[in-house]
Order: C-alpha cells, then structure tokens, then sequence
C-alpha cells in the first residue's frame, strides 16, 4: 500500500474498532495486532475519553462563561478529569485555591497530568505553579481578542502568550470550538500542526520525519489531504470529522507507522484481544 492508502485504512479501522466496542460487540473489534495491542486515540477529537468529559462537565454546563478561554487552557494543560472535577470550573478565578486543591491532591499520591500533552516548564517552577501563574494568570490579567468567526485567527491571538505554542493554541481552540459561540468557519479546512502530525505528515509525503513543514505549505496541503480523505472513505466519516481532527489522526499514524516499521512502539498498551 502506499502511505495515503495506510493513512485511509488507519481512519477506517480506528473508526471500525470504535463503533464495534460502542455497540457492545466482543473483542477483538480488529485483526490488526498493532491496533489490537497498543492504545490510539478516537479518529474523531471529541470521541476521546478526556474531551467527551470535557463536553458534559465543563463546557456544556458552562457555555459562553466569561473564563471559558481560561478553563480550556487549564483543561488540556491538566487534560485529567479527575483532578479538574476536584477544582471545579473557574466560575471565579481563584488562583491559589486552584493551586492548593492540585498540591493537596498530588500530596495524597494521586496524578494531576495526564501526559498527553507536553507542557512547558521551567526549572525553578512548580509545575502546577507554572500553568497558574504563567500560562493562564496573563489571559485573566490581559485577554487576547477572539474571534469567533476563525480558528485561525484566534490561535494566532494565543501565540504571543507564554506557553502557548502554536500546537497548544490549536488544542485549546479546538475546544473552544464547543464552548463558545460563533460560526468557526475554518472549523473544516484549518487546523494547527504539531509535532506527531508532522512526522505524520512527512510520512504521507515520504520525506525525512524530521523536514520541516511550513505552515503555508501545511495549510495547502492539509485541505488538499481532507479532500483525498472525503473520496476514499465513506460520507458516515467524514461528515463527523473536522480539521483538527485529520491533524489528529497524522499524529496516530506516525504512532502506527513507527510500530510496524519497528522504530517504536506507543507508550500505553491497549487490551484488544480476545
């Protein structure tokens, strides 16, 4: 197969494997030993376990709060339901409540982070103290301008802060997406890269995993893939997926492609056989 036809077959038995354990059929849900075995994420963003809490705990129930920007930053920079749920969304924003519910927490032995996400730190931080003080206390004290019309738009509001890379940007606004009003018109066609759906990409494009990828050649090219993707799968996919979402599964194909090619492997197991 060539990387195009892997990457398509990828989405359709990620997905295939997700309707089958929804619909409470027994394992194994595919033959594929690497899916069987290893732990990858929802073709679709918002079917992952994280993001559908996210949905019915925090975004939903607080729709166009005023400190939504500010709970999205903190809910994928923790990216753990339980400890969010334990500090409660940011109705107030009570900084040193926040960080002395998460130091408790950690005291007693349980996580804060889940490690989907890497999360800049500084040596002489706390890393908790780091995403209080650092990456959300200057979206309180000088909010960027949203705009809800563009995903675009606002992830470039986001770069200029501290700890918001372009990837991370892309993250929070992702969920913003669904908390906030507003059209989102690129919602289909734009999404931010990082670095697993570079290599992801480089790997479509049978270049060095480490080329780099310009983000106007990204732009392009992206809604080129989306395009190639809406003619090889079938319209039940890809009516549900957006941009991010196709960014996303680059990401897992670089995790699926550097197994069978023997250059990793995923770092969570998954029990998928029978």
């Amino acid at each position: 197969m060539t990387p195009m036809e892997r990457f398509v077959y990828f989405i359709r038995e990620r997905e295939s494997i997700r309707l089958k354990k929804e619909a409470g059929k027994p394992k194994p849900w595919t033959d594929d030993p690497i899916l069987q075995r290893y732990r990858f994420c929802n073709v679709r963003r918002m079917d992952d376990k994280v993001s559908r809490w996210l949905l019915e705990n925090w975004y939903k129930p607080n729709y166009e709060h005023k400190n939504m920007l500010v709970a999205c930053v903190m809910a994928r920079h923790f990216n753990n339901p339980a400890a969010l749920e334990k500090v409660g969304f940011p109705k107030k924003w009570q900084p040193e409540r926040i960080k002395r519910v998460l130091r408790n927490r950690k005291a007693s032995g349980k996580t804060i982070f889940n490690g989907a996400y890497m999360v800049r730190g500084i040596e002489t931080a706390d890393k908790t103290e780091m995403v209080i003080d650092r990456v959300c206390q200057p979206l309180v004290d000088n909010p960027p301008t949203i705009d809800p019309s563009s995903m675009q738009n606002t992830v470039e509001a986001l770069l200029p802060y501290w700890g918001l890379s372009y990837f991370m940007a892309g993250q929070v606004v992702a969920d913003l997406r669904w908390a906030t009003p507003g059209t989102w018109a690129d919602r289909k066609s734009w999404a931010a890269i990082g670095p697993g759906s570079k290599r992801g990409f480089n790997r479509l494009r049978d270049m060095p995993l480490a080329a780099p990828v310009f983000v106007d050649v990204w732009t392009v090219e992206l809604q080129y893939l989306i395009k190639q993707c809406r003619q090889a799968l079938s319209r039940s996919i890809t009516r549900r997926l957006e941009a991010i979402d196709y960014q996303n599964c680059l990401c897992e194909f670089d995790k699926y492609e550097r197994t069978r090619l023997g250059e990793g492997r995923p770092k969570q197991m998954y029990p998928g056989a029978a």
